[in-house]
């Protein structure tokens, strides 16, 4: 395994800084790029973890809507996540006894377009690339600075407490440090707690066999069964590697909610068997039991959602600190859509600020902290409503695929129901709004909608474009 760390942190900071971070993940990570790449703004990154490991955790899809951030923001970064992870050729719609119930082209997400074709990748690669990009740029990342509370002072900026006993002051917060975010738990009114969903989730990564039929016919498995009364996924997330992923109605006083729990080798061979032998006994087809065969490493984990979701995403002596991803909106993984809304955000960020919150003269683009509250009121009136829509189709789903698995009448009906759909759309139509959704053309809504004036420059923008 490969230790990355960029930056030993300091116990100290004293002069304030422009930009900060909480939270060095895959959206951290994205937003940090695109504020240096396009707005010439370099953000501090402030990670929990000691450094990034290699060859650990599961793997995730990305879609052609996460897709088209990363091209946006970064083409060079865009190939090479490409080059990490395997296209979905096909969506398989099946029982556990391994019977097609329906399938369809992967590429209908992405409107044809090869270059945004889904891909399973996992997420250690992910994370890889968009650290050594950032570190390339020469953004600070500091590691083992996990966040115990942020609060507003009178004078505008931010404290960032951390659990070490440190400080940091800035300017602008953005926070990005997941569900159990504590940049949210210090500044959202309602006190939004995360709530167990019912649903527990034992996930993992397989070597393929060379003649493993799910090898051989390269795509998204999603197979449901009523004898184990659960529903499974199956994507490849390399030439010859795949994440598989159950999905289990575990009672809450059962489960271990909210945590993702990567198990030692030893506990997760022995739950991967247990399962594999489980699954055998109730007429599972080998094509899903053999990779639990094959594990190399597991994850295991409740789903956690708010218990009512945040009004506001934005907050702050004018708008100056800023939840995004995981901390804003903690998602169900059904249709695949949790980073994506989070890499959108991050987007959207990006491409408002640039719009906003920098004036063009001629000695280059000048930073307008006055402005920034505006492009943040925007950037909430966008996304709230889009995560919302996002969520409540991904639960949907979840709930469908969870009723397939207990009700074998209401299965009849639904395999129908995704029959006829992929016959008239060539996909499922409901999967459409969410890889369809074009980042860029929902700032562009935005801004119409909701026309804002922008601030004359000061000199406080004059100082803060100093600091730069």
């Amino acid at each position: 395994m490969n230790l990355l760390t960029m930056v030993v942190s300091p116990e100290h900071f004293e002069k304030p800084i422009q930009l900060a971070i909480c939270g060095g993940g895959i959206v951290g990570l994205t937003l940090a790029i695109g504020l240096k790449r396009h707005l010439g703004l370099t953000p501090e990154i402030f990670e929990a973890a000691a450094g990034f490991v290699d060859d650990v955790g599961a793997g995730m899809g990305i879609y052609p809507n996460g897709l088209r951030v990363l091209r946006e923001i970064s083409p060079e970064v865009f190939e090479s996540v490409k080059s990490q992870g395997h296209p979905y050729l096909y969506r398989r719609w099946e029982r556990h006894d391994g019977t097609e119930v329906a399938v369809s082209n992967e590429n209908v997400l992405a409107d044809r377009d090869d270059d945004l074709q889904t891909i399973g990748i996992r997420r250690w690669r992910l994370q890889k690339v968009l650290y050594e990009a950032a570190c390339d740029l020469g953004i600070p990342i500091h590691f083992g600075k996990r966040t115990a509370s942020v609060k507003s002072l009178p004078n505008g900026t931010v404290e960032i407490h951390f659990e070490d006993g440190t400080t940091r002051l800035t300017q602008i917060l953005f926070g990005a440090d997941g569900s159990k975010s504590a940049v949210r738990q210090s500044v959202a009114e309602c006190g939004a707690q995360l709530q167990y969903t019912g649903v527990t989730c034992l996930m993992g990564i397989a070597e393929d066999t060379s003649d493993s039929a799910l090898c051989e016919a390269r795509g998204i498995h999603l197979p449901s069964s009523s004898t184990s009364h659960c529903h499974g996924a199956f994507f490849p997330t390399g030439e010859s590697e795949q994440c598989f992923q159950f999905h289990f109605p575990i009672a809450e006083e059962h489960a271990d909610e909210g945590n993702w729990s990567t198990l030692t080798q030893e506990v997760g061979r022995d739950e991967c068997q247990k399962l594999a032998d489980k699954l055998s006994e109730e007429g599972w087809h080998e094509k899903y039991v053999e990779p639990l065969a094959n594990a190399t490493c597991a994850v295991r984990i409740g789903f956690c959602l708010l218990d009512k979701g945040l009004e506001k995403f934005v907050y702050g002596h004018r708008g100056n600190i800023v939840l995004l991803g995981d901390a804003a909106h903690p998602p169900v993984p059904y249709i695949g859509q949790g980073a994506q809304m989070g890499l959108e955000d991050a987007g959207t960020i990006i491409s408002l600020m640039k719009e906003l919150c920098i004036e063009q003269n001629g000695c280059g683009g000048l930073f307008m902290p006055n402005a920034f509250g505006n492009a943040m009121m925007l950037y909430e009136k966008a996304r709230i409503p889009r995560t919302e829509d996002i969520l409540a189709r991904s639960k949907l789903w979840g709930k469908r695929q969870q009723k397939r698995a207990t009700d074998e009448k209401y299965n009849a009906v639904r395999e129908e129901l995704i029959q006829r759909d992929i016959f008239y759309h060539e996909t499922m139509k409901e999967l459409m709004p969410a890889s369809g959704f074009d980042f860029k053309r929902e700032v562009v809504d935005v801004m119409k909608k909701e026309p804002v004036l922008l601030p004359l420059i000061d000199e406080e923008d004059e100082e803060a474009a100093k600091l730069r």
